[in-house]
């Protein structure tokens, strides 16, 4: 009888051990199935994360153009660039009832497109303007980089045919100037001569 007591209670003893080895072995499991859904969960989640390229980026280029005169709101003002002459007299009010309206429409073109830091005044009627002490020319000269020829070129303060020569060539090289102090990086124009055709130019 003893003898029958012994192996039931080592038949009790292995059967326990098999469960628990049965059970740490599901607990290994379980544990190494939720470190694996873990990391698939990551990658997924990594796979979804686009980075934003630069492409989507977006940024306003502005101007700073100073209107002073006969318009209702004379002030410095911010707008995108591409903007018109129109659209700074619209910012700023439009004209002012004392406004030299003849010599607005003989003298602006409003559909013009502004640059940085240009100066528009608006004069009042019988007003004899004056800009540096050096009278208002009707035809000021305005040469565009992107579309002037030599000869063109060659009008502006200190620009002769051979900086007008690399002007052009470097346009044709570079895809045109993408703005104004662009033109430094032409051979011959330096800081100086740029303060001199600085007014005269644009794009």
């Amino acid at each position: 009888m003893r003898l029958l007591e012994k192996i039931q209670k080592l038949k009790i003893v292995d059967g326990l051990l098999v469960i628990g080895f049965l059970l740490v072995i599901l607990g290994i499991g379980m544990n190494f199935k939720d470190q694996f859904m873990t990391k698939e969960e990551v990658k997924i989640e990594t796979k979804n994360i686009s980075p934003t390229g630069k492409s989507d980026i977006q940024v306003d280029i502005e101007v700073v153009i100073d209107i002073s005169g006969e318009v209702m709101k004379a002030g410095v003002y911010k707008l995108k660039n591409g903007s018109r002459i129109d659209d700074v007299l619209i910012m700023a009010g439009g004209l002012s009832l004392k406004a030299d309206r003849n010599w607005v429409d003989k003298n602006l073109n409003r559909a013009e497109k502004v640059y940085d830091g240009q100066k528009i005044y608006i004069p009042k009627v019988g007003e004899n303007v004056v800009i540096n002490s050096t009278p208002l020319v009707r035809d000021a000269i305005v040469v565009r980089l992107n579309s002037a020829s030599l000869e063109e070129l060659d009008k502006l303060d200190g620009v002769g045919p051979a900086i007008a020569q690399r002007i052009i060539d470097y346009r044709t090289e570079n895809g045109g100037f993408k703005s104004v102090e662009e033109i430094k990086l032409v051979p011959g124009i330096g800081d100086k001569m740029f303060e001199k055709i600085k007014n005269e130019i644009q794009l």
